[in-house]
């Protein structure tokens, strides 16, 4: 079996940008290591678009706010129930869309929704003893996600590429894509 060589330049690269994150996490006990990788997913599946990182990055923001916004509702006995608390989430869920569709249309809907869940997920399984350090971890961890693994790994492949150029003359790149 014959492994091109993008896949190797590719698989390298994410490896040892994921090393390089373990190590950084493990140093300052980020402990949301779950949160990088779902952050790092998402962006990777959405075609690691470049020209939208920093509007996913914000609407990361959003979500993780949204997220602990949601906590704080559903605290009170009253609205934690399951009718009021699904007519919040379904109202929110709901201004979420209208919003990124009116004032905030540099905002991405799936990645301000995936950072809701994540943060809702994290922060309803465990308790926090610190809101600022969890927060500060939280957007810490989802960022290095994106801007460690993901791009990362791609400035890794650009360099490889110019390390290890293909050998064939260039017409017979262009004629094989054909």
């Amino acid at each position: 079996m014959k492994i091109s060589k993008d896949v190797w330049i590719s698989s390298i690269g994410v490896g040892l940008t994921t090393l390089i994150f373990c190590l950084i996490s493990g140093s300052f006990h980020l402990w949301m290591s779950g949160a990088a990788f779902i952050a790092a997913s998402y962006f990777f599946g959405a075609g690691a678009p470049m020209d939208k990182v920093l509007n996913i990055s914000i609407s990361f923001l959003f979500g993780i706010a949204l997220g602990c916004f949601c906590l704080w509702i559903i605290s009170f006995p009253t609205l934690g129930a399951v009718i009021p608390s699904a007519i919040i989430f379904g109202f929110l869920t709901f201004l979420v869309l209208f919003l990124q569709g009116t004032v905030l249309k540099f905002a991405v809907v799936p990645a301000w929704l995936l950072a809701w869940g994540t943060t809702m997920l994290i922060i309803t399984n465990i308790s926090i003893k610190s809101w600022p350090v969890f927060l500060i971890q939280l957007v810490v961890s989802m960022y290095l996600g994106v801007y460690l693994i993901i791009i990362g790994s791609n400035y890794f492949s650009k360099w490889m590429y110019k390390l290890f150029p293909d050998k064939k003359p260039k017409h017979a790149q262009e004629y094989e894509k054909e």
